[in-house]
Formats: structure tokens, sequence, C-alpha cells
């Protein structure tokens, strides 16, 4: 229980650095509360502990919202699909947002991938997060496109994969057990 109230306390930071992270990037994010495309298609990499935090927001639900969940759980299980939509999500909403993992919380910022090149958010693609930036033909990041648009700051590109944010200092000093690491769906 140590283990989960350490967790919180390391939420409670890294939650507020996220945000501020989100509001310094906002003339490029187009995030808006019933906008649900990044709950929508994913695999969605999850720690033990994430999952155990996961479970405490599902327990404070009404039962009308366990049984949805429980169902898009059984439909999911039987859909056999690498990406999928949360089983979470209920219209458009998530309906344990205090108690969503890390890589929900990080989404739709520009990140880099493991080579260190900026990896848009899939919405990118949509006209949103980043699109002023993005150049679909190459699906990288584009100055002319910026500079198209008008645009004369480049956005910023965060290292924020779940290894990162785990291993961050503070994890080690509360002394976090984030557990096995794997999607989701096998923690279902």
């Amino acid at each position: 229980m140590q283990n989960l109230k350490n967790y919180e306390i390391f939420l409670e930071n890294i939650t507020s650095d996220f945000n501020k992270l989100f509001y310094n990037q906002k003339e490029f994010i187009y995030c808006k509360e019933g906008c649900s495309y990044c709950c929508e298609r994913g695999d969605f990499p999850i720690s033990q502990i994430e999952y155990d935090y996961m479970s405490l927001g599902f327990e404070k639900l009404d039962e009308t919202s366990k049984n949805i969940i429980k169902q898009n759980i059984k439909n999911l299980k039987n859909s056999n699909k690498e990406s999928y939509v949360c089983p979470y999500l209920i219209n458009h909403r998530c309906s344990i947002y205090n108690n969503r993992p890390i890589v929900c919380r990080t989404f739709g910022l520009l990140t880099e991938d493991v080579k260190g090149n900026p990896s848009f958010p899939f919405c990118a693609s949509m006209g949103l997060n980043y699109s002023k930036f993005y150049d679909e033909k190459t699906k990288h990041l584009s100055i002319n496109l910026s500079e198209y648009n008008g645009i004369n700051n480049l956005p910023k590109i965060f290292c924020l994969s779940n290894k990162v944010v785990i291993n961050l200092p503070l994890a080690k000093k509360l002394n976090i057990d984030f557990g096995e690491q794997k999607r989701m769906i096998d923690f279902l």
C-alpha cells in the first residue's frame, strides 16, 4: 500500500510538470474535453503499479460504468487486435481520468522516438496537435510548413517514454516499484 501512496505523490508531481509542458506548447496543442482520438487507437503500455492505480479508479465508479467497462474488456479480449480502443473510454471520456496511466498523461506532446527523432502524435495527421509542422508525405517535422503557417518558434521535443518517466530521480527517491511493463490489455 505504501508503494501506491508513493506513486500517487509521484503522479501529483509529474502531472503538474506535464501540465506545464502542455501549457507551454498550447499554440501547437488542440486537445480539448471530449476529443478522444488518442484513446481510440493504441496499445497503451503500462506498468503493474499503473494498472493497480487504474483499478482503484475503477472501484470508485458506479455499477453502470463498471458494467460497460467489463463488457468493453470482454469484447476487446475477443477481438485480438494489436491497436484498440481503451476499455475505460465511455462516451468519448475517460471514466478513470484521475487514475489514468502515464502514457495517457503525456500523449499529445511532440516526443522523440528511440532514435531521437521527432515522433508526432497520430492526431497531427488529422489536423490537430503539431499539424502546422507535420509533413504528411514525409511523416516528419517540416521547417517549411512552420514558415508557411507564419510560426517562428519551433515546438519543443520531449523525451517522455514510460521508460524515461519511471526512471526519473523522484521515482527513485520515493522508492517506487513499478513492476512489470506490458500492454494494458495484457493486464486485463
